[in-house]
């Protein structure tokens, strides 16, 4: 299971599966391998930007190798939007 980031920003991470887990932190365009949850069922991820709650989480029923968790962020201006920063 690789988890990537693309949100702009520094994210924390978590993932569990049954009794493992781990957590940690990822840089702007930052990705980690965790082959320990390759091949498992109900595998949970969250992402977070750095300090702030849990918004985001997926449950993968099944896991398989090169399976990818990615989070991005997309931002969509209507008109008369101010431009993103």
């Amino acid at each position: 299971m690789t988890l990537v980031n693309e949100t702009g920003q520094p994210v924390d991470y978590w993932i569990q599966a049954g009794n493992q887990a781990d957590c940690g932190s990822l840089d702007v365009d930052g990705l980690i391998d965790l082959p320990a949850y390759d091949n498992q069922t109900n595998v949970y991820v969250g992402f977070n930007a750095q300090g702030t709650e849990v918004p985001f989480r997926i449950n993968c029923g099944n896991t398989a190798t090169g399976q990818q968790v990615e989070m991005a962020l997309v931002v969509e201006l209507g008109s008369g939007s101010a431009a993103a920063k």
